[in-house]
């Protein structure tokens, strides 16, 4: 079965615009060190980072690449993550080929 996620990567194995985007904005609030905006926080189907709104999508897009980690401080139905070392990488480089799991934990 093919989610909506789907359709926001691209062939190459690339990612999105949107996507290297909101990679971008929480790099650059890390090297900020402003902790609270290099989140991507999400409650139901609304997503932010800092001010900057995100869909769903792009955030199951994030997570199905293992580019992001839940910070594992939810609570109130807010879901939080941070970058991950990959997650870095294609924030910084975006010719980086990112691997895609298929429900298969990477070694």
């Amino acid at each position: 079965m093919m989610t909506r996620a789907v359709k926001h990567a691209l062939p190459d194995g690339t990612l999105s615009a949107a996507a290297q985007r909101v990679l971008r904005l929480m790099l650059e609030a890390e090297l900020a060190e402003q902790w609270e905006e290099a989140e991507l926080a999400c409650e139901g189907a609304q997503c932010w980072v800092g001010l900057e709104r995100t869909s769903r999508t792009i955030v199951s897009e994030l997570l199905r690449r293992a580019l992001i980690r839940d910070c594992g401080e939810s609570g109130k139905g807010i879901e939080r993550y941070t970058l991950n070392e990959d997650g870095r990488r294609a924030a910084i480089d975006p010719t980086y080929q990112v691997p895609e799991l298929h429900g298969r934990c990477r070694s």
